[in-house]
Order: C-alpha cells, then sequence, then structure tokens
C-alpha cells in the first residue's frame, strides 16, 4: 500500500530581506533640536538663549548641512546621525543714546550707537505704524542691532515724519515712510534723513568717508530701498517688503531681501514675495550685487520664549504646553493658522488660557511675535542676523 506524507515546514526566515532603517538620530548640544528623524525630513534646531553678554556664534560639527549658520537653522536629514554643537562668545555691553535731532521741520527722535573706530553705519528703519521707539524695544531688532554693533557698525534709529506728527500727510490711510516724490528737496522723510547724518557728522561722532548703509522692516524695508539708491548708500536690506521695480531698474546700489515664506500682510503676500525676486533678478541682471532670502516656517519648541530673560524656562514650556492642549500646534509643533486666530481667543475669553493670562503686556507681544516668527508672518526676525551682516560687509562677495 503506497502512502503519502505531506509535511508542512515553517518557511526558511534565513534569507529574509534586512531590515531597512528609516530614522537616524540628531543630538544638539548647546541648543534644541535633538530627536529621531526620518530620513528627508526638515530638520531645525536652534542654539540655547544667549544673554546680554553673549552673542550666537556659530555651529560646529555636522555643520556643512546646515542652510545657514545662524543661531537658527535647518537641513535636510540625511542617511546617517549627525551631532551640532552650538557655541557662543563675549560681546560689548552697550546701550542706544536717545536724544531728538532736529529735522527738516521738528526734533526728530533718535536713537544711536556709534562703537570706537566704526566702519561705517546703518539706518534702521520701522514699518507701517511703527516708530522709532517701537522699533528700537522690539526683541527681535534688537538681536540684529546686537549683531552689528559687535561687528563694527554705528546705528541710527528714527521715524517717519508721519509717524512722529500722526498725521497722515499723504491721505494713504497709513502712517508710515513717504517713498515719494523721490527727491530731497521736498520729500521731508529724505531731507529728515539728511539733516540726522549731517548733524552727526558736524559733531565728530562719525566723518563722510565712513560707509552708510540701510536696513527696514515692511514699509521701512520699502523705504530702504529708496534711500539707499537716493544717497547711493554702499548697500542696502529689506525684510518683508518687495522694494520697488523702478528702483531696481535704476539703481546702482546691492540690495538683499529677506521675505518670509507665510506672509499674510496684504501688500506683501505671495505676490509680494514675488515681486521682491523679480526685483533681485533686475538688479542682477544689471550687474548690480542682490540676494534674495526667504525664511520657512519652523516648528514652536518648548523653549523658545525664554529668549527674553524675564520669561523662565519653566514659563516657556508652560506657555508651549498650553499651545499644545488647546489645538493650535500640529503633530510636528507647527503653528496651526495666524496668531489672530489665537489672540482673538485669548480676548474673548483670557480665563481658557491661565498661562497666557500670567504674562504681562510685554511678553504677551513677545509670545506673539515669537509665534509669527515660527510661523513665517509679516514679521521683522533675526533669523537671518548672520547674513544681513555678511551681506552689508562684502554683499555678493
Amino acid at each position: 500500500m503506497l502512502s503519502a506524507t505531506i509535511s508542512c515546514n515553517k518557511a526558511d526566515t534565513s534569507s529574509s530581506a534586512p531590515v531597512v532603517v528609516d530614522s537616524f538620530t540628531v543630538s544638539v548640544t548647546g541648543g534644541y533640536g535633538t530627536g529621531k528623524y526620518k530620513v528627508g525630513d526638515t530638520v531645525h534646531i536652534w542654539s540655547n538663549a544667549v544673554t546680554s553678554t553673549q552673542l550666537f556664534d556659530t555651529w560646529a560639527g555636522d555643520f556643512s548641512l546646515l542652510n545657514n549658520n545662524d543661531w537658527h537653522a535647518w537641513f535636510i536629514m540625511p542617511a546617517r546621525s549627525v551631532a551640532f554643537t552650538a557655541a557662543v562668545k563675549p560681546c560689548v555691553s552697550f546701550a542706544l543714546n536717545y536724544e531728538q535731532i532736529r529735522g527738516r521741520d521738528r526734533l526728530k527722535p533718535v536713537y544711536s550707537y556709534f562703537p570706537a573706530g566704526h566702519k561705517g553705519f546703518v539706518f534702521l528703519l520701522h514699518g507701517t505704524g511703527g516708530s522709532a521707539l517701537q522699533l528700537s524695544s522690539s526683541f527681535e531688532a534688537q538681536q540684529i542691532i546686537k549683531e552689528l554693533v559687535n561687528d563694527g557698525f554705528g546705528v541710527i534709529i528714527t521715524e517717519a515724519e508721519e509717524a512722529t506728527t500722526g498725521i497722515d500727510a499723504n491721505g494713504d490711510g497709513k502712517l508710515r515712510w513717504a517713498l515719494t516724490p523721490a527727491d530731497t528737496l521736498t520729500n521731508v522723510d529724505y531731507v529728515n534723513i539728511r539733516n540726522i547724518t549731517d548733524t552727526f557728522y558736524n559733531r565728530g561722532t562719525t566723518n563722510r568717508s565712513k560707509f552708510r548703509y540701510s536696513l527696514g522692516m515692511s514699509n521701512g524695508g520699502a523705504y530702504s530701498s529708496a534711500l539707499s539708491y537716493i544717497y547711493h548708500y554702499k548697500a542696502g536690506i529689506s525684510y518683508c517688503a518687495p522694494g520697488g521695480s523702478v528702483v531696481a531698474a535704476i539703481s546702482t546700489v546691492p540690495f538683499e531681501f529677506c521675505m518670509q515664506r507665510n506672509d499674510n500682510n496684504p501688500d506683501v503676500g505671495p505676490q509680494g514675495n514675488a515681486d521682491a525676486l523679480s526685483n533681485s533678478q533686475t538688479l542682477m541682471s544689471r550687474g548690480i550685487c542682490s540676494k534674495y532670502l526667504i525664511n520657512d516656517r519652523s516648528p514652536v519648541y518648548p523653549q523658545r520664549f525664554a529668549r527674553r530673560t524675564d520669561i523662565s524656562l519653566s514659563t516657556s514650556a508652560a506657555i508651549f504646553n498650553e499651545l499644545k492642549s488647546k489645538g493650535y500646534l500640529d503633530a510636528k509643533n507647527y503653528f496651526i493658522g495666524y496668531t489672530s486666530t489665537l489672540v482673538a481667543a485669548f480676548q474673548t475669553n483670557p480665563l481658557q488660557f491661565p498661562v497666557l493670562a500670567g504674562l504681562t503686556v510685554s511678553q504677551l507681544l513677545f509670545v506673539e511675535e515669537q509665534l509669527s516668527c515660527c510661523i513665517t508672518d509679516h514679521q521683522f526676525y533675526s533669523d537671518f542676523a548672520k547674513l544681513s551682516l555678511k551681506f552689508l560687509n562684502t554683499q555678493c562677495l
């Protein structure tokens, strides 16, 4: 009799496919961003907050991966583990000097500082609705001012004539710098800049051999473009403003545009970012040095709000956790939408936000400022401070 035996053996696993590793470790010393990330992820890293006597210096380690060598940088995760170390350096301690200097028609508020042996000086220009006081006290602006002074630049901050008078002289519904008429005789804002500059010359604080520069935010950025052209500055920078196509077509002054990817200002937005790129390309096509930079959004991290010394690490973490628990941060901690939704909800019912409700008004404004920086909304930001410093120093070299 024949019999058939059927046996069911377990599959041979000795030649099974190797396990695919798709995540690697990022290690950050002296900062934040440590964790495991998938290959191809966009990874952000940040240095620890610096004190009033420190500046961020550089990233060590796998720094060649980074898009930028500043306190906040990002990179695309490679198929290996990487490590970074944030280095800081001591800085000069200084205070801006406040005074009033005679403009064409009236005294103008002026904040200034000129380090010994300064290489030149930079006019910093506020945006629509701003003022000299507002700009000089902005945390993000202060970080750029700190970088400028410690690199040997003098700084001057004044304000638009409309900001000083509170009168909308040209009837455009806003208080800001007047870009037109583009002359130094009838446009009071250009005359005021000349008078303030001449005052420092006449005092011997600086001299005409020193290079002049301008750096502005929003309307101040557009004004920086026109101002640098009219007075033949060494270089100019605009944050969150495309400048004008007319100036781009005729200016011989090197100019950098620092834009925000998600700028929601009605005068900027996606079209303004495209116009800034076009203006930069126009300058370059004419043989004039120009740079176009655009800042991409970044996640909120628990220590973000401790960048300001009156907010502790524990309070910063509590703010982060409150935003997370209320649904304002997504799974990767990117802020959802724009800060206007949070501001409206907080104003409607502050008791629903006990951590935020415990902050001072100044601290609340700072939190909003930092969130806008993370979103890359219409906000002055210091993420490109060193790139801006490099442009003022070397332009396109």
